[in-house]
């Protein structure tokens, strides 16, 4: 692959604040942890919402699912102070691990968090495919919860964060207005013709250093093979580290 540009100050250039959304604990950092990096280190405001807490991810330990759950939220919470998000824009919703549901009330859900933060973009998960490719030889399921997040964005931000009669009882908090977002950047979509790349180099280190905090899920070499699986194959060169997205304005 040649001609690998950053697309950093195309997109983010003028905006503000930034949604990420997505399905567990982790997620996130896998994802997009150097944008998001970036992103603080450049004074752009983003909150973190997580579906689930991700406490069915026992890695076949013996645990019970509550022990996780708290163990879970605690790494995460760390991971997100790394990357420099505020305790108040990192939001659990608490959703059962493995049973995300694209229903109404879900989107509900996902309707009040962007009325609340009101985000310039949103940040979430694949919900087209099945199976993601990577390229060639490499492809993965993409996870149930995963398909239903990125879903569930979409559904939230149109028409129902839009529209007034939808959930009207989220505007009994005075924070929460009418909101529409319509520019999405969209993980684990890595040969779309849409497909950008934004070049998180001088924030791979801090990526890793959030990612190593879910202890329970990855050691430090671990976060850091991840890093360099996700970042490295893009740039011929190998001296610059990227993450990709599909990017999407839906007008």
């Amino acid at each position: 692959m040649t001609n690998i540009t950053d697309s950093y100050s195309q997109i983010f250039a003028n905006k503000q604040r930034i949604m990420a959304v997505f399905a567990h604990p982790d997620d996130l950092e896998l994802y997009c942890g150097g944008t998001v990096s970036r992103l603080i280190a450049d004074g752009k405001t983003v909150r973190s919402v997580k579906m689930t807490s991700g406490d069915m991810g026992s890695r076949q330990e013996k645990i019970t699912q509550t022990e996780l759950k708290i163990i879970r939220e605690q790494e995460d919470s760390a991971s997100m102070s790394k990357l420099g998000i505020l305790p108040e824009n990192n939001i659990y919703l608490r959703l059962p691990d493995g049973q995300v549901e694209n229903d109404l009330e879900t989107i509900g859900l996902l309707a009040q968090q962007i009325r609340l933060f009101q985000p310039d973009l949103i940040i979430t998960h694949n919900s087209e495919d099945s199976i993601i490719r990577f390229d060639k030889d490499i492809n993965w399921f993409n996870h149930r919860d995963h398909r239903h997040t990125g879903q569930l964005v979409l559904d939230g931000s149109y028409p129902y964060a839009r529209d007034l009669l939808f959930f009207p009882e989220h505007f009994t908090n005075p924070l929460a207005k009418s909101w529409t977002c319509t520019e999405f950047l969209i993980v684990d979509s890595y040969s779309h013709i849409d497909s950008l790349f934004i070049d998180i180099t001088d924030h791979l280190a801090r990526r890793v250093e959030a990612h190593s905090q879910h202890k329970s899920q990855y050691t430090v070499n671990a976060a850091q093979d991840s890093a360099d699986f996700f970042t490295s194959s893009w740039d011929p060169t190998g001296q610059k580290k990227y993450e990709t997205f599909r990017y999407v304005k839906a007008d």
